[in-house]
């Protein structure tokens, strides 16, 4: 099975390609879920978004950052007790990582899978762009694979309107292309004259 794995400084998230929808797990700080979302339930539509929550927290950080080497040199010149000065230095460590942190996290592009009933978030570059763009393809094409043998898989005695009609569906959705949809439609007038033949997708 097809999975991606994306991690960041506080949580991971795996995501697999299964038969009939997508497995997601996720962990972070506060809790592991576990859940699945069916095919059905997805859609073809991509949203990309960049999400710039974390600059007021880095400019905040930032400001820490400035009054502390202020305070530490401050103390050096006043000549205060070298304890005093050791816990400004520990202080400014700390802020300084939580700068760094939220300046990585500033920018954060997101894409979204979406166009029906539930959506899948993923990030745009984790592990890297390509790895991500080549997942979502693999999804798309999972999808179309089950929707093409769960939906055209039509009984001898279905009227030629009820086929046309699936197949007009499945085109809406983009499930099946133009050229896959005349080739199905003409299949499927075939089939009411001759009988039922079912398509055979691994050719």
């Amino acid at each position: 099975m097809i999975q991606l794995i994306q991690k960041s400084w506080a949580s991971k998230k795996e995501v697999t390609i299964e038969d009939d929808g997508l497995l997601i797990k996720t962990k972070d700080i506060r809790e592991d879920l576990e859940y699945r979302i069916r095919f059905e339930e997805l859609g073809f539509d991509i949203i990309k978004k960049r999400v710039k929550s974390a600059n007021i927290p880095f400019y905040i950080f930032l400001v820490f950052d400035l009054l502390y080497i202020g305070l530490i040199i401050s103390s050096i010149i006043d000549k205060e007790p070298f304890s005093q000065q050791l816990f400004w230095v520990g202080a400014l460590g700390f802020f300084s990582i939580m700068t760094v942190m939220s300046f990585y996290s500033r920018n954060k592009d997101v894409i979204y899978l979406t166009g029906g009933q539930k959506a899948l978030e993923l990030l745009a570059v984790k592990p890297d762009k390509e790895s991500v763009s080549s997942f979502i393809e693999a999804i798309h094409n999972a999808m179309r694979l089950h929707y093409k043998n769960k939906y055209t898989s039509f009984d001898t005695d279905t009227p030629y309107e009820v086929k046309q009609g699936h197949l007009s569906w499945l085109k809406e959705i983009k499930a099946i292309n133009s050229t896959e949809y005349e080739e199905l439609l003409k299949e499927s007038k075939t089939e009411n004259i001759i009988g039922y033949k079912r398509p055979n997708w691994d050719e």
